[in-house]
């Protein structure tokens, strides 16, 4: 509901499902119904870098942003992202956000360093973007960055840390980015299911920074400045 309420109302709606079993496509499916804006995706895949990749490759506006499952938004978030990202021409807007646990919101911010908000950077003028919050909804993003550089997220099985990919690979080859200091995304971290909470998925994080090994060496430009840093993440 916090999407279909958004102040900005120009907007389209795609809601990827992976043959979900627990009445969340018939949910979705009513929604679709009611709000022509809204579009349900079925994804033959139980992988969240694939689904992501469906929505990417089916997105017809000029700029996407993600709302997990678990998470939702302030009514205005996209209509201020979009007007930051308009006026300044930007490929890339994000802003701070609260972490929900037990139903308390923590304000955090996207970066420590309080004067790079409210100007356009890119990891060429300030290389520390890459020690700042690797959050992928708190943002949106130009559609046209990703298809012309073809970023893609890793299609490994389950939720399990592919987010990390997209988010390097966007701060690699972006060329302007903003950051503003007020927050629009709530983001829910007591779900035992998530895969931060779980000890077994941890190695999968090792697959994505191979992931993002591979994306390094298809840009020798970048590989040579960004290997190191891919590493001290990993």
């Amino acid at each position: 509901d916090s999407i279909l309420n958004q102040t900005l109302k120009d907007i389209e709606i795609l809601c990827i499902d992976a043959n979900s079993t627990d009445g969340t496509l018939e949910v979705l499916k009513n929604y679709e119904k009611k709000d022509k804006r809204l579009r349900v995706i079925i994804s033959d895949k139980k992988s969240y870098g694939y689904q992501m990749n469906l929505g990417i490759k089916e997105a017809k506006g000029e700029y996407l942003g993600i709302v997990e499952s678990d998470d939702y938004i302030k009514t205005n978030m996209y209509e201020r992202l979009y007007e930051i990202a308009k006026k300044n021409d930007c490929e890339v807007v994000k802003g701070d956000f609260y972490i929900l646990e037990s139903n308390k919101g923590k304000y955090s911010k996207i970066t420590p360093i309080d004067f790079l908000y409210n100007q356009i950077i890119s990891f060429k003028t300030h290389p520390n973007i890459f020690n700042f919050q690797s959050i992928n909804p708190i943002g949106i993003y130009r559609l046209d960055l990703l298809r012309t550089n073809q970023i893609k997220l890793n299609e490994t099985p389950g939720a399990s840390y592919q987010d990390n990919g997209l988010w390097f690979q966007i701060f690699a080859l972006a060329k302007s980015i903003y950051f503003i200091n007020e927050a629009f995304y709530m983001l829910r971290r007591d779900n035992p299911n998530s895969s931060v909470k779980s000890k077994e998925k941890v190695y999968c994080a090792c697959e994505e920074y191979d992931f993002i090994r591979d994306f390094l060496k298809k840009h020798p430009d970048l590989e040579k400045t960004l290997a190191p840093i891919c590493a001290l993440h990993r």
